[in-house]
């Protein structure tokens, strides 16, 4: 799964050329798996990684020939070599990888990229497919769908593909987005750590002057608002809720209006003891919703600072999602 999509958002514009380095094939160990994007401008600036940083100065050398032909690129990395000694790597890692370098640019319509990133702006998922044929033709499609858990695309939707060659298959979802209730002094570094993380992070809190607080000026969105005036609907785009408004009413509220929208992380700051004080005034006990409400929330890493609580916190989350989403996110190879 793709965790810098806001970054190259950000260092994208419809009026400029890329190139789009795309890992297709691993064998081995490697840092980054099939499917991995990296985006290289004009200047040869990567914004992403395909490898622990040893790579990119070499792919953004090649990708100079990708801009001045507009044609695609293959190249392989054989990182269990030592061959890879003798022209100035020096890696010493024990795997493979091989790369789709593919030109974006005005001309080409970017290859449908400029639709991906507007579906992830609206919080859309869809299959961005790259063709990985030989013939050095840039071809890719974007079709914004809802993810499939069994990894397969409608076939109305195939049979309607320009591409119909051997093809990457990368699902495409946005960014992971966290909904804050609480604007506190220990919220602050949870929503650095997600901004750190590339996720989005929304703050709640009935308190205008605690949101106004500069150290907030990176969420996503903010939000003055009562408990009680939220609706479980608004709950249900997060995919995780961390209540932490240390007020244990507000904190009942919050709590049962993300169970009624089944968001499928929910933290609770503080003890087992709250915790299960909380889930009473729902009427629920902790074995009911286990797996899906944590408390206290975040790892037990060990740490008690208000950095390393965030740290614990952030890490639970990525946890959860991943062992709940990485099936469905997994890219895959295709011909049609």
């Amino acid at each position: 799964m793709q965790e810098n999509w806001l970054q190259i958002a950000a260092n994208f514009s419809v009026s400029k050329s890329y190139v789009l380095a795309t890992i297709v094939e691993t064998r081995g160990s490697t840092y980054r798996k099939i499917g991995t994007l990296m985006l290289i401008d004009e200047e040869g600036e990567c914004t992403g990684l395909l490898s622990g940083g040893c790579l990119e100065a070499d792919i953004s050398l090649h990708a100079q020939d990708v801009f001045s032909t507009q044609k695609t690129k293959r190249l392989s990395y054989d990182l269990s070599s030592d061959d890879n000694l003798l022209w100035g790597l020096g890696l010493g890692c024990d795997g493979a990888i091989e790369l789709l370098l593919q030109p974006l640019s005005p001309q080409n319509n970017h290859l449908e990229f400029t639709l991906l990133l507007d579906a992830l702006s609206r919080r859309k998922t869809g299959y961005y497919l790259q063709s990985i044929s030989d013939a050095g033709i840039p071809q890719a499609q974007f079709i914004e769908y809802q993810l499939s858990e069994d990894l397969s695309i409608d076939t109305n939707i195939l049979s309607s593909l320009t591409i119909k060659n051997e093809q990457i298959v990368i699902p495409v979802r946005p960014p992971i987005s966290v909904l804050i209730c609480g604007a506190g002094p220990d919220a602050v570094p949870v929503i650095n750590m997600i901004n750190q993380l590339g996720w989005q992070a929304t703050l709640w809190d009935h308190r205008p002057a605690y949101l106004q607080q500069s150290e907030f000026t990176c969420c996503y969105k903010k939000r003055k608002t009562r408990c009680e005036n939220t609706q479980p609907k608004e709950y249900s785009e997060f995919d995780a809720v961390v209540v932490m408004t240390h007020n244990i009413t507000f904190d009942a509220v919050y709590l049962s209006k993300a169970l009624s929208a089944d968001v499928n992380y929910i933290g609770l700051l503080g003890p087992a003891a709250r915790r299960d004080k909380l889930l009473k005034e729902n009427g629920l006990t902790f074995s009911q919703v286990q797996g899906q409400v944590y408390g206290p929330v975040g790892l037990d890493l060990g740490g008690r600072s208000p950095q390393a609580i965030a740290l614990s916190i952030t890490a639970q989350i990525q946890q959860h999602i991943s062992e709940h989403t990485n099936d469905l996110y997994r890219p895959w190879r295709q011909k049609m």
